[in-house]
């Protein structure tokens, strides 16, 4: 998990509250100039990369995040959707800073992604989780074909789902230039939304795992040649 959560929760709430309150002051300087001039009010496209920082640690504590791995999470989850994103830039900084940009980050952050869906089949079988619930995301977080291959089926997004992914565009450029190694902007209009259920899920595990263990081996493979 981020390390920030491995601090006492006292210290958590604290740093979380202060951090809100610097991520929502900007907020009511752009209200406060658009009054003036409503052109102003696109300056919120700049403003959204800083409250997805600043608001992440707050929301993961009142549970509006919860987090299946440190690089993957469920926003609103609930028993009868789980709607997954990638860790927000906040978790990157303290998650992701320690892999290089490329194929290393790539892979470190595909690992987490699995290990995040292995952790919500565990809590489905302990029955923490009803199999009926409905499991999406987005298809950029992992390649369709990987997706498509663990049971996940591919469906048009909404129009509301579109829109937010542009609205969070700065965030998902810088993201996807680290984990591609290079300057690169995700393809957000062929976007697809994947979809399965639990019940589903379940029985996929075998394969999943094998897709874990097998990204596993070949990382552990990459860094033995590198290091001798």
């Amino acid at each position: 998990m981020n390390n920030f959560y491995n601090q006492p929760i006292l210290f958590q709430w604290i740093k979380s509250i202060l951090l809100l309150i610097v991520g929502i002051l900007p907020a009511l300087v752009v209200i406060e100039i658009g009054y003036s001039n409503s052109l102003y009010y696109l300056l919120f496209i700049f403003y959204v990369p800083i409250a997805q920082f600043s608001f992440t640690p707050f929301y993961k504590l009142v549970g509006v995040y919860r987090y299946y791995s440190p690089m993957l999470l469920g926003y609103m989850a609930n028993d009868q959707q789980i709607d997954l994103h990638s860790g927000a830039s906040f978790d990157y900084l303290f998650v992701m800073r320690k892999y290089k940009t490329g194929i290393e980050f790539r892979n470190r952050l595909l690992l987490y992604y699995l290990e995040g869906i292995l952790k919500i089949i565990q809590l489905i079988e302990n029955n923490s989780i009803p199999k009926s619930v409905n499991i999406v995301g987005t298809s950029y977080f992992i390649n369709e074909r990987t997706i498509n291959k663990m049971g996940f089926q591919s469906v048009k997004p909404s129009l509301f789902y579109r829109l937010n992914l542009f609205v969070n565009i700065i965030d998902l450029i810088w993201m996807n230039s680290f984990s591609q190694g290079k300057f690169s902007i995700p393809k957000l209009w062929n976007v697809k939304k994947a979809t399965i259920s639990g019940a589903k899920l379940i029985e996929n595990k075998n394969l999943i795992e094998n897709i874990y263990v097998n990204l596993k081996s070949r990382m552990k493979k990459e860094i033995d040649k590198n290091y001798y």
